[in-house]
């Protein structure tokens, strides 16, 4: 990381940019002097959807401020979710290349903005600064138009293929957040959590015999989890959720007959696997394709999600200790 030179001081803005409820964070990481190079890291909370982000430059301390050109400025800067940290790369030396001064102020700031399905959303994810493109689909009848992530949470990239590696994503247990547990290669521990929130990121798994049924990473059950865009440990950017149980169903039935019908769908399920409640071992990699719903059965305290191999695909109840994929749909 760059070191700040000292004749181009970068003054920090903090707050008041959201004018009622939203305050914000900025951090310049370095700048280079000669070219005007700026690294800047913001975060921000808000009560609205998306945002779009511009940035405003003052060279006399504060007491005005000139547009940066977006023309000038790397990183997202349509429909952002709230959260953070998100990075600009800012060309200095571009926007203004006569005016540097030792007293320039950085400002950034947010316009709420009406989201489109089918335009890319930028959002906080596991920590990270991540683009995923969205999906609207009408199923007709009582569900109607929804609008979908085009990728299951964690993945590089839309499937290319049902056994494309980098769109596999990662594997949830059923009701837990993005604390890290979802990674393929995480830790696991053998000590259940009494608590919605564990407070690490160990795969907690469940020893299998009799009296651990049904299974659970919690060691007492609760069925509130993931309960919509407000709900309990809810993975997903502000304004989408786990889709419930006959939001997946009607995906599934929306799918051609044979084994491509998964990927041939507009969503482009891959054959991403399961990851395994007894011992946290990956299973059925590039054969079978299992996707977490938000719905729980309470009489056996399984979970409901979608699971798919070969020509075969059906809604079934699932052990909440289990891993497996999370897609994200619209409220």
């Amino acid at each position: 990381m760059k070191r700040i030179i000292p004749f181009f001081f970068i003054s920090l803005f903090a707050g008041g940019v959201f004018a009622d409820v939203g305050t914000v964070t900025v951090t310049v990481l370095s700048s280079e002097p000669v070219t005007g190079i700026t690294e800047i890291d913001y975060e921000f909370t808000e009560n609205a959807y998306v945002y779009d982000i511009s940035a405003e430059v003052s060279f006399d301390n504060g007491n005005s401020f000139e547009s940066i050109p977006d023309a000038d400025l790397k990183g997202a800067l349509t429909n952002v979710a709230p959260g953070g940290p998100y990075s600009l790369i800012w060309d200095g030396g571009a926007s203004f290349p006569e005016t540097f001064s030792d007293e320039t102020v950085i400002k950034i700031e947010a316009t709420a903005t009406t989201f489109t399905c089918g335009e890319d959303l930028t959002f906080t994810y596991n920590g990270q600064e991540v683009t995923y493109g969205t999906v609207l689909i009408d199923y007709g009848g009582d569900i109607g138009e929804r609008c979908w992530l085009d990728r299951n949470l964690g993945a590089n990239q839309v499937a290319t293929s049902s056994t494309d590696e980098e769109a596999y994503g990662d594997l949830f247990q059923w009701g837990r957040g993005d604390d890290g547990h979802q990674d393929r290669t995480s830790s696991t521990t053998n000590t259940s959590s009494n608590t919605d929130v564990p407070g690490h990121g160990d795969f907690i798994t469940v020893e299998f015999i009799t009296e651990n049924a049904p299974y659970d990473w919690r060691s007492s059950r609760n069925n509130a989890l993931w309960q919509g865009v407000e709900g309990i440990n809810n993975p997903c950017p502000p304004g989408w959720r786990v889709p419930v149980r006959d939001e997946l169903n009607a995906e599934r039935l929306s799918w051609s007959a044979g084994a491509a019908g998964p990927i041939d769908s507009d969503l482009k399920w891959p054959l991403a696997g399961y990851r395994s409640f007894s011992n946290g071992s990956l299973q059925s990699v590039g054969t079978w394709g299992t996707v977490w719903s938000s719905s729980s059965v309470d009489s056996d305290g399984r979970s409901r999600g979608l699971t798919f191999y070969g020509s075969y695909r059906a809604i079934g109840t699932f052990f909440r200790a289990e891993g497996r994929s999370v897609r994200c749909i619209k409220d």
